[in-house]
């Protein structure tokens, strides 16, 4: 602490902590996870948008290109 010259009044100075006596809040957030429910929404939308069509022939398509273009 320094004090003036009449010794009434003081100031003090604050260092800052270290890292090991600082503590932080942790903010917590609980999420209603259902992972297999979830799977379930996409591959449901996955079929009904007809992208599961795309998929086969594009397998059935690049399998005949793949035979085709490959040397034995």
């Amino acid at each position: 602490m320094h004090s003036t010259a009449s010794g009434s009044e003081s100031s003090l100075v604050y260092l800052p902590a270290s890292p090991a006596l600082q503590t932080e809040a942790i903010v917590a957030q609980v999420f209603r996870q259902d992972v297999l429910g979830d799977i379930r929404k996409g591959w449901n939308n996955f079929v009904e948008s007809g992208q599961i069509w795309a998929l086969l022939i594009g397998i059935v398509a690049g399998y005949m290109l793949k035979s085709i273009t490959s040397s034995h």
